[in-house]
């Protein structure tokens, strides 16, 4: 069984073409997510911004939190928009009629390095993120002499299972975590037969680190959160695993 833990809709969707393609999955969210509480306020930050400054998306909940509660939303043509991954991109691109830069590995390292290319010191950045996110990549800008604020658009509500959620079928189990905070929360309902038997898979070298101090024992770090990269991947692992 593979556990999808990312939020809707994008776990949604990943469970969906899993469950298509007769691969058993199952949406197992840790959190549901909110409206963020400086989602009131982009409006006027963005018009503030000069031209050639930066604003920055990190997730595709970004977009979905516009979408349900800014749907009139103006962006500015003389900005810069960029976008940690493909979809992330994509979606701020489509609804918003802007241009969406991004980088070929989707990660923060990957988009530090594609805006290392830009002349970006001493403009301005608006990091669109979670209530909690954002903030390495904020540093890292900041270095560069890069006017850095973070805009919460979402914010995350903790979904509570069963203790013994995960507690069947532990060998045959492959859980996908997106997020440092997702792993936390999975600790909640592991035992250490999880840790030593079950597959995790990763998106980003802080997750793959944060796992291994926890002690899981299988953890593959993949470089890409795109629901297609890691449905090929998913697919992959179990044709694998069936051939041996």
């Amino acid at each position: 069984m593979i556990y999808i833990t990312r939020p809707s809709p994008e776990g949604d969707n990943l469970t969906l073409l899993l469950n298509q393609a007769n691969i058993s999955a199952k949406h197992l969210p840790f959190f549901n997510i909110l409206a963020g509480q400086d989602l009131g306020y982009l409006q006027q930050q963005l018009d503030n911004l000069n031209r050639g400054d930066m604003v920055i998306i990190v997730s595709p909940q970004v977009t979905y939190m516009i979408e349900q509660h800014l749907p009139n939303l103006r962006l500015p043509n003389h900005l810069r928009y960029f976008a940690i991954g493909k979809k992330s991109a994509e979606l701020f691109s489509q609804q918003n009629s802007v241009h969406v830069d991004y980088p070929n590995e989707e990660n923060s390292a990957g988009l530090l390095s594609l805006l290392n290319q830009q002349a970006i010191s001493g403009h301005n950045a608006l990091i669109l993120c979670g209530d909690k996110g954002g903030q390495q990549l904020s540093q890292q800008l900041k270095l560069q002499t890069v006017n850095v604020k973070t805009i919460a658009c979402y914010t995350r509500q903790t979904i509570t299972y069963k203790p013994n959620i995960l507690a069947e079928n532990i060998t045959q189990q492959i859980i996908l975590i997106t997020s440092v905070d997702h792993l936390l929360q999975l600790d909640i309902y592991c035992q250490n037969k999880h840790k030593r038997d079950a597959q995790l898979i990763v998106t980003s070298e802080r997750i793959f680190a944060k796992a291994k101090q926890l002690n899981w024992q299988k953890v593959l770090k993949i470089v890409s959160a795109n629901n297609q990269f890691l449905f090929k991947t998913m697919i992959t692992l179990c044709h694998n695993a069936k051939n041996i």
